[in-house]
């Protein structure tokens, strides 16, 4: 007993009328709904799809919400083994000597005051890295909701912060060692930033790719 693809959409619908709003989470359970009410179908020897899906949903709709939340875990998981690969690349540590030296050297050459408006400026960094790789490369392409893809704006926005931390504490430069501090923190900041920005794109892309019939 096979379901239609009007039946199918259904599904979809449903799910995401529940708050199962990620395209790459709900085929993953309608996937395993279908197939549960095909069962029950065969079953009963029966062509009446909506009772079935009806009494289905009262004795399973809470454990599908459950298992929705257990996607997310799995996704934020995805996201932070895909940045660590990402932060074991040979080109990170280069990425960090080159912002260490570039912002060390804009310390010997400017005052004070723009060497802390320079470092004022590393959080928009993350944030234009975001808005690049989320607004202008998913909104452009009118991707459906993937749930890796939105849940990494938790770590741009982390990253996000630890600057303007940073900024603060940039008051106190006042000898070689605590300028090597701030210097050395700014560098991997923003050696982390750009290591994610790298890493969201690569996911958007495999995420278009594996579901090229959402986009």
């Amino acid at each position: 007993m096979k379901l239609t693809k009007e039946d199918i959409q259904f599904i979809d619908t449903y799910l995401e009328n529940s708050d199962v709003v990620f395209a790459d989470i709900r085929m993953e359970i309608v996937d395993h709904v279908a197939s549960d009410i095909e069962d029950r179908m065969s079953a009963s020897n029966t062509t009446d799809f909506y009772n079935v899906f009806k009494d289905y949903m009262v004795q399973n709709k809470a454990q599908l919400l459950k298992d929705n939340r257990q996607f997310l875990k799995s996704a934020d998981m995805k996201i932070w083994k895909a940045f660590l690969k990402g932060l074991v690349s040979p080109l990170t540590p280069l990425i960090f000597l080159t912002s260490f030296f570039g912002f060390y050297f804009l310390y010997l050459n400017f005052n004070i005051e723009t060497f802390r408006l320079i470092i004022s400026y590393v959080p928009l960094i993350g944030l234009s890295g975001f808005l690049l790789t989320y607004v202008v490369y998913h909104k452009a392409k009118n991707l459906k909701r993937f749930s890796v893809v939105e849940r990494l704006a938790m770590p741009f926005w982390v990253f996000y912060q630890i600057p303007n931390i940073i900024f603060n504490f940039s008051y106190q430069a006042k000898n070689l060692a605590t300028v090597l501090w701030i210097v050395g923190i700014v560098s991997l900041v923003l050696t982390l930033m750009l290591v994610l920005v790298c890493v969201s794109i690569k996911l958007f892309k495999s995420y278009e790719k594996q579901y090229k019939t959402l986009a």
